[in-house]
């Protein structure tokens, strides 16, 4: 006897290996963009906060 994971009328049952890869491009070129900026954000909202410390 013969268990088929086959379902009729659906050909495609998961992602391509292309496909994947192409998602985590797009997701890698975002991140690479975004996280300098926040970081770059981050250090002059509390480097400006310790300053301000530092001189009172």
């Amino acid at each position: 006897m013969k268990f088929d994971s086959y379902i009729p009328g659906n050909t495609k049952t998961a992602f391509s290996l292309a496909e994947t890869l192409i998602t985590l491009m797009i997701i890698g070129v975002i991140a690479v963009i975004t996280i300098p900026n926040l970081i770059t954000k981050y250090q002059k909202k509390f480097g400006q906060q310790n300053f301000n410390k530092v001189t009172t």
